[in-house]
């Protein structure tokens, strides 16, 4: 995690649940993403189901 946000050159913690937001899209999908994709996930009509327990 540390590698891959070197790369932003440091991160406020005010915006670090976005960035890591955007890591777990991109460690989910581990495919190069696509416009559709980020829309998807951003409406939550993503293919994957999310757990919960009932």
């Amino acid at each position: 995690l540390k590698s891959w946000m070197i790369r932003f050159h440091g991160v406020a913690t005010k915006y670090l649940t976005h960035y890591l937001g955007w890591r777990r899209l991109l460690e989910r999908y581990k495919t190069p993403l696509n416009p559709l994709i980020c829309l998807r996930e951003a409406l939550g009509r993503a293919a994957m189901q999310q757990l919960t327990q009932t």
